[in-house]
């Protein structure tokens, strides 16, 4: 196996205007291809951080592994494992526990852990730095670069996002206007850390129907970085330079149309079968090859139709999914609803060859563990390169 990856390439993004129109100009979408990659018996991947990465020799998936403490590279043009990062849970390179990766480029990744510490590791895994995520102000307790909120990065700096409150049960109105979710490690050249909160909040009127989740996801794209709430049509245009949101432009898909209003404290299920009845926006994507944006949704189900399966199994791996594509103006451009369990959630990736989008969602009847499989989806009126 061997020890190296080439250099990575950083992706370079072009910025994101603000301008609304809602142009569908999209009529469909097609597999374009599969890929299958069989999986050894000391590996089960840990989807809740995929990240592709670009290299002079070839596209490769790093996926951290669940049976023991490492990071594996898959090829995706030889459909095999290539490459493993190991990580130490005893010693002096002990990680604690992680909480999610961003591979930055040759020999070095970032890893978030807790307790609330960004580590800066070499391909051996070694820790080359340990930083320290405290604020007087804002109680950190967990760090996190998953694929739902990974690592942000401008100049000489790190953004990390904590959506939610501790207890949503106990805040009210107010707190919407006066908790900070953005954080900002600044890195000076006196080699000091500073890590400061965004002024960065939500639509003032977010819990005018009710209270609602306070999860999102986000993408950057330039200096703009783009949150895509969990329960809000709305999008955040959030300069990095200014430090500020620029606009909440209305980006709704025809098949998003109710969100779980939050009532009280949940008993038993209560909570997940409310979730499962209504509609949820998911992850949002940068495709820089094509110079659009993904953004997928759960669609609200009738539970009597998925009977043989338990709420929860539906919770984990929803069955009906959709997928808007925007323009670089935010734009819609069209939109794709998958069958049922045909993709697996919060497990999608962009590449050079288009939209991949894992099909082993364990509620199918040809699930199978000893596999990474992936559809390449291609939507007519884009251009690719092959």
């Amino acid at each position: 196996m061997p020890n190296k990856l080439p250099f990575f390439l950083i992706p370079v993004f072009l910025g994101a205007c603000v301008s609304i129109t809602n142009e569908m100009q999209l009529s469909y979408a097609e597999v374009f291809d599969s890929i299958l990659i069989p999986l050894d018996t000391g590996f089960a991947p840990n989807n809740q951080r995929t990240q592709l990465i670009t290299t002079d020799s070839g596209e490769y998936l790093a996926i951290m592994n669940k049976v023991d403490a490492s990071i594996r590279f898959f090829s995706i043009d030889q459909e095999k494992e290539s490459f493993i990062i190991p990580l130490f849970k005893q010693g002096p390179n002990r990680i604690g526990v992680d909480n999610g990766f961003h591979i930055v480029a040759k020999d070095c990744l970032l890893l978030a852990t807790i307790p609330p510490k960004i580590l800066i590791i070499n391909f051996q895994g070694e820790i080359e730095k340990s930083i320290s995520v405290k604020d007087p102000n804002n109680l950190v307790n967990y760090l996190s670069s998953t694929n739902e909120t990974p690592f942000l990065f401008g100049q000489n700096s790190i953004f990390g996002a904590q959506p939610f409150f501790q207890n949503i049960y106990r805040v009210n109105d107010s707190d919407i206007q006066s908790s900070k979710h953005i954080y900002k490690v600044n890195f000076q050249e006196n080699d000091s850390i500073k890590t400061k909160w965004l002024e960065v909040f939500r639509p003032s009127d977010s819990w005018k129907d009710g209270k609602k989740s306070m999860d999102f996801t986000w993408l950057e794209i330039g200096d703009t970085i783009l949150v895509s709430p969990h329960t809000d049509h709305r999008l955040w245009v959030i300069s990095k330079e200014k430090e500020k949101v620029i606009s909440y432009p209305t980006v709704k898909s025809k098949n998003v149309n109710s969100f779980r209003i939050i009532k009280g404290y949940p008993v038993g299920d209560q909570g997940i079968i409310e979730t499962l009845e209504n509609d949820q926006y998911d992850l949002i994507l940068y495709d820089k090859f094509r110079n659009v944006i993904y953004r997928f949704y759960f669609q609200k189900i009738d539970l009597e139709g998925f009977s043989r399966f338990s709420v929860r199994e539906l919770y984990a791996n929803r069955p009906k999914m959709g997928v808007m594509v925007l323009n670089q103006n935010l734009e819609i451009l069209g939109e794709h609803l998958f069958e049922n369990f045909q993709i697996e959630p919060w497990n999608y990736f962009v590449g050079k060859k288009g939209l991949y989008v894992s099909t082993n969602n364990p509620n199918r009847d040809d699930f199978d563990e000893n596999f990474l499989r992936y559809d390449i989806i291609r939507f007519e009126g884009l251009e690719y390169e092959d």
